[in-house]
């Protein structure tokens, strides 16, 4: 008798894996929510691609054709556009992540997502952002070269003056080779994560 108790009875961890299991399926985020949190993860980063891209457009335009010029002026149109749909899709991705966070999204998980997804894992403490590309040394002599372009604009005696002239093409400079090594990190992450949100998608 002893001995059909025990063995009707469970094996002692296979019952307290159990609630364990049943406790992480309720504080999962419905499927349906992580699908469409990823596809406006997706869209946002595209934007802020698209957004880089015209912004760098608009550089050159002003090196090539003029800061005055027709081109300069469609070019800046283009990226005040692209800026304004990547700031109105920001707003739906924070509240989509938080939405996920909330309903029991792991928390630690969604926070490294956007540096992971930009950046790659293990890419920054590496100092390699995409190897044989662009490094974290690029993105930060582009980023020091808008610093010191808007300082020398700043401290010119005139808005026309040689000084000025100086600054202003070392800060637009700057600022296309910071956008273009941008979209050459971000371009091939971009084809990844769209892959796995469609693939997500079709098994919803």
């Amino acid at each position: 008798m002893a001995g059909n108790g025990a063995a009707a009875a469970p094996p002692q961890g296979l019952a307290q894996a159990a609630p364990a299991a049943g406790r992480g399926a309720g504080a999962a985020a419905p499927r349906g929510l992580e699908v469409a949190a990823d596809a406006v993860l997706c869209c946002f980063i595209g934007a802020l691609l698209v957004c880089k891209a015209t912004c760098a457009a608009f550089m050159a335009a002003r090196r090539v054709f003029g800061m005055h010029s027709r081109a300069a002026a469609v070019a800046e149109e283009l990226f005040m556009m692209t800026f304004l749909a990547w700031v109105l899709l920001l707003q739906f991705t924070v509240l989509a992540q938080t939405l996920l966070v909330l309903l029991g999204g792991h928390k630690q998980a969604r926070e490294a997502l956007v540096s992971d997804f930009i950046i790659g894992g293990g890419r920054a403490r590496q100092g390699a952002l995409r190897p044989g590309y662009v490094t974290a040394h690029d993105f930060f002599m582009s980023f020091m070269s808008m610093v010191v372009g808007i300082l020398l604009v700043t401290l010119a005696p005139a808005k026309e003056s040689f000084t000025a002239r100086v600054g202003y093409m070392i800060g637009d400079t700057g600022c296309f080779l910071y956008c273009v090594a941008f979209c050459i990190v971000v371009y091939p992450e971009l084809l990844v994560k769209l892959r796995s949100t469609y693939a997500k998608l079709k098994e919803a």
